[in-house]
């Protein structure tokens, strides 16, 4: 019997271990209710359960408790693995994704568990991926976290070398339609196969980088997800894996229905193989590695014609042609056959175009056994014909949806004013800078400096320089990196000046409501335009002290007055970032800032707009970003109506010529408690609150002028 495991009878398990917590099968937790389908949640009605999960192992957490501890699977650094349910009949709702957080924490014996193994195992029933966005956080399907705290229990093995069922076979279209980043994901089918090991045949890979994406003949993508060492380059690899080239053909491909997220947008369906022998490839195509044209010349004159070289590498059967076509936007495409250089070099020449033209092209390879392959594989590379000075706006202004700019790796002269300086955003050392030469949409970008002597880091905001840098994209994190920035930045002399044009120069914010703002996806219109650049919002609320509860990131949420208590809040939320800005303003109350609370009123909140982790967010800079609100929060200055409480009574001082209104009365969370609706008669208007139990209520009234939000605090 394998090293310190015991069977004991089901019965006597759970009368002694298990006795305060409900036994419950794989298929019990995760089987979604119609009304949850209906509404496109993935969320079990056991979320936030404890539960003894019973279940059939298929994938070991560790390749060898005993010789080999390195994961088979990694998240985060947690262990995992998925439960089958015991019922090997079930074809739906029948596999859970379990996994492990704290892997020093070795009493659970969850690191032994093997294929075949039949177990119980004390869980919390959680999903993943989680948003503090309702509509957000019911996309992350459900799985289950092993409990290593005072409550931990050992693993209870009740049978062994249970033979496990063949995968399901499905079809992407289960998943999802269309193509990835505008995909609309299948939530009634796709919710069946979650945490099941399931097959697909004869898909392509039509994206490598960063997250490799598959395809079927339709069109239908989703993404291959590198959680299994056998398939990352990562940390946690157990191989030498080199992503498959785009039109590489797959026969067959075995994995587990997962989620996570890319570019900080959740995935509800990933598939993620496990083994080796989980993918058999197909015929290998032509790929095709570079397509380049010269950076000293990021935008060509009206006059110049614009080589580019192509590199092709030939896969199992010979080429049969490498083309480039481009065009100005319009109907015509011009085809130009590129020309054998010599090994895996081709090069093609784009004649020259009008000054302003946005010429696209792209490349098109193919072999005799009739593959196409295309570089990129959506959309378009880009260049602006110029003639003029570069704005900033002809870097930052793109066709790629996840906002990245057109020149990454090219040298560029920028002039503009700086909207914030060293001091503004000093972001625990790493200091950001910013540069505006307009109030229009991509008028902004960030300039990065490294060293704290770099000559940029002298200049104050409101100095108009001029600077040459190289494009690039940048993040906190790999999957972040599409905020547009200058590298490399260096001062350009002209006249003697230094780079330096003037000082004092004010740049005014651009007014912006959070409704137009909240939920953006990287890249999305018209958070993206915004970026790098000085907004404000007017009279906003504060909704919570911390966006991240119950981690804390130095984040808290605001909307607009409006929508405060309304069943909109939820939805027109927009984060407000505290750590990297220089305010007196925060979210813990430990680090000597102030915390503002739900129901606070900001009469306006500017600063630069930022994307971070998932989510577009504002950074004030000083204290003077900051207005704090003394009186009743309203969309409307003019003629606003506020109110107060007399006893039991809400009075509301009407303006003239308001001749109807509607009044609600919502918690603080947001419920809608109280309505009233009819002819104003008389001002002020009186309404009885009596029999409302005593709390925070936020008012709203609505007439056909205007709209106003204010907090009341009833007591009896």
């Amino acid at each position: 019997m394998p090293l310190l495991r015991s069977v004991a009878l089901l019965s006597l398990v759970t009368l002694t271990l298990w006795g305060q917590y409900r036994r419950v099968h794989v298929h019990e937790i995760m089987t979604l209710p119609p009304d949850s389908l209906a509404v496109g949640s993935l969320l079990s009605p056991f979320v936030g359960d404890t539960v003894v999960l019973v279940g059939i192992v298929t994938v070991p957490p560790v390749l060898d408790p005993a010789t080999d501890r390195r994961p088979l699977l990694w998240a985060g650094a947690r262990w995992v693995t998925f439960l089958r349910d015991s019922n090997p009949n079930l074809t739906a709702y029948a596999g859970i994704n379990v996994l492990q957080a704290d892997t020093t924490v070795q009493t659970t014996y969850f690191d032994r568990i093997r294929p075949g193994d039949y177990v119980e195992v004390l869980v919390r029933i959680t999903n993943f991926p989680t948003s503090t966005d309702p509509l957000r956080n019911r996309l992350g399907p459900t799985q289950a976290e092993v409990i290593t705290g005072p409550q931990a229990r050992p693993v209870e093995f009740v049978d062994y070398n249970v033979p496990l069922p063949e995968p399901v076979p499905v079809q992407i279209s289960d998943f999802y339609s269309g193509p990835v980043g505008s995909s609309v994901p299948n939530i009634e089918r796709g919710s069946r196969y979650v945490g099941m090991l399931v097959e697909l045949r004869d898909v392509v890979v039509v994206a490598n980088q960063p997250v490799i994406v598959i395809s079927d003949d339709a069109g239908n993508q989703m993404y291959l997800r590198d959680q299994s060492g056998y398939f990352t380059t990562r940390a946690h690899r157990l191989r030498n894996f080199t992503p498959y080239p785009v039109g590489q053909r797959i026969r067959r491909l075995r994995g587990y229905i997962t989620a996570s997220t890319v570019g900080g947008q959740p995935q509800s369906f990933m598939i993620t193989p496990v083994y080796p022998d989980d993918v058999e490839l197909g015929t290998a195509p032509p790929v095709i590695t570079s397509v380049q044209r010269d950076r000293a010349r990021p935008f060509p004159r009206p006059t110049e014609p614009v080589p580019i070289t192509i590199g092709v590498r030939q896969g199992d059967h010979p080429l049969t042609f490498v083309r480039l076509r481009a065009t100005d936007g319009g109907t015509d495409t011009l085809t130009l056959e590129a020309t054998h250089q010599g090994d895996t070099l081709f090069t093609a020449t784009i004649p020259p175009y009008p000054a302003e033209t946005l010429v696209r092209y792209w490349v098109e390879a193919a072999d005799t056994a009739g593959t196409l392959v295309r570089f990129p594989v959506s959309g378009v590379l880009f260049y602006k014909v110029l003639d003029r000075p570069t704005r900033i706006a002809d870097i930052r202004q793109t066709l790629n949806p996840n906002g990245a700019s057109g020149y990454v790796g090219f040298r560029v002269v920028l002039e503009g004013v700086l909207t914030a300086d060293t001091s503004d955003i000093p972001n625990n050392g790493a200091p950001r800078m910013y540069l505006q030469d307009d109030t229009a949409a991509f008028s902004g970008i960030w300039l990065q400096t490294i060293a704290t002597t770099d000559p940029v880091r002298s200049f104050r905001r409101g100095d108009r320089i001029r600077v040459s840098g190289v494009v690039a994209e940048l993040g906190a994190r790999a999957q972040d990196q599409h905020v547009t920035a200058l590298t490399s930045v260096a001062l350009v002399d002209s006249n003697g000046d230094g780079g330096f044009i003037s000082s004092g120069n004010t740049v005014p914010p651009v007014i912006v409501r959070t409704r137009d703002l909240a939920g953006n996806r990287q890249g999305q219109l018209p958070a993206e335009g915004w970026e790098s650049m000085l907004v404000e919002f007017r009279n906003v609320i504060v909704v919570d002290t911390n966006a991240d509860a119950p981690s804390n990131f130095g984040e808290f949420h605001i909307v607009d007055a409006d929508l405060f208590g309304t069943a909109e809040e939820s939805t027109a939320r927009l984060r407000v970032e505290t750590d990297d800005g220089a305010t007196s303003y925060g979210t813990r109350g430990t680090d000597g800032k102030t915390v503002l609370h739900r129901g606070q009123l900001l009469d306006y909140i500017r600063g630069i707009l930022f994307y971070s982790f998932g989510n577009y967010k504002l950074v004030p800079r000083k204290d003077d970003d900051i207005g704090i609100g003394v009186g009743v929060p309203s969309v409307s200055r003019p003629s606003r109506i506020s109110g107060h409480l007399v006893g039991e009574a809400l009075e509301l001082p009407v303006p003239e010529g308001v001749e109807r209104l509607r009044v609600e009365l919502s918690t603080v969370l947001g419920q809608r408690v109280w309505r009233w609706e009819g002819i104003v008669h008389a001002s002020p208007l009186r309404l009885s609150l009596s029999g409302l139990p005593p709390g925070m209520y936020v008012v709203r009234v609505v007439s056909d002028r205007q709209c106003s939000a204010f907090p009341i605090i009833l007591l009896r």
